[in-house]
């Protein structure tokens, strides 16, 4: 992780004076080299130290896609990682649902310091990352996933549960606004938390995603995954004690006419 690339980035003011003054250069430099033919070679030199000078002030701060390759490398093969750790394979996915991955920057995360930038690209980005991956079987819920500092390579946390259907509710996007100050302005920047919510209410997963279609799916899937795998396991439950009652009182049953045949042996056998 390239953290003090990745300060810079969130830290740096957005113009950068060096480059600028690299820019600057680099113009003389060709307004040098085209107008005589005694100011040429004076004119290239100068045009290549003032790109020297660019690359030099650009090349101590990530970038857009540098800061995005780096959160996305640290969340590969989640899902490779959770099979192993639970021991849970695709033999034993819930085929109404296939696992699902939800990434996104921590707008709510209380460690400091906190940063936020919002990207050339458009995209709003704080320091702090997570991504998590959930299995669905037939019995349960497994979540595995990893929140991380893009600016301190202490800040790396695992990410680990499993939970039967029956405990739990339902699964919920909630949209939230994250306040900051930029000189005299007060911008606020919307941002998703999603919300895996226990049948005691409680929280079984809390994180911030990325918001989009495949997100508002998600939470619809697995309200309806839990919803129906509750009923079919409630129904079968009942199907396997109504097994078990019909097999206890068939035993009571071959007990009762097994004592009766003994009493009435032994009826005859005093007559």
């Amino acid at each position: 992780m390239e953290t003090k690339r990745n300060i810079k980035y969130f830290t740096a003011p957005p113009i950068n004076v060096i480059a600028i003054i690299g820019w600057v250069i680099v113009i003389v430099g060709v307004v040098l080299a085209s107008m005589f033919w005694s100011t040429r070679i004076p004119g290239i030199i100068t045009a290549i130290v003032g790109l020297f000078v660019v690359v030099f002030a650009s090349g101590g701060k990530s970038n857009d896609t540098d800061v995005e390759f780096q959160a996305i490398e640290k969340i590969r093969n989640l899902q490779e990682r959770s099979e192993k750790k639970y021991e849970v394979y695709e033999k034993s996915f819930l085929k109404m649902l296939k696992p699902i991955n939800l990434l996104g920057y921590d707008f709510e995360a209380k460690e400091e310091p906190f940063y936020y930038m919002k990207g050339k690209d458009g995209k709003h980005r704080t320091n702090y990352f997570c991504g998590c991956n959930l299995i669905f079987t037939n019995e349960k819920v497994f979540i595995y996933g990893r929140r991380f500092s893009l600016t301190d390579d202490l800040i790396d946390e695992e990410i680990a549960g499993n939970y039967f259907y029956f405990d739990l509710a339902r699964a919920e996007l909630e949209e939230k606004v994250y306040e900051t100050k930029k000189g005299d302005r007060t911008i606020q920047v919307p941002f998703y938390v999603f919300k895996l919510i226990k049948a005691d209410e409680t929280e079984a997963l809390r994180m911030c995603v990325e918001y989009g279609a495949d997100v508002d799916k998600a939470v619809m899937d697995i309200t309806r995954a839990i919803t129906v795998r509750q009923k079919e396991l409630e129904k079968r439950a009942k199907e396997a004690a109504e097994r078990k009652a019909a097999f206890r009182a068939k035993v009571e049953a071959e007990k009762a006419a097994d004592a009766a045949a003994a009493a009435a042996a032994e009826a005859e056998a005093n007559a």
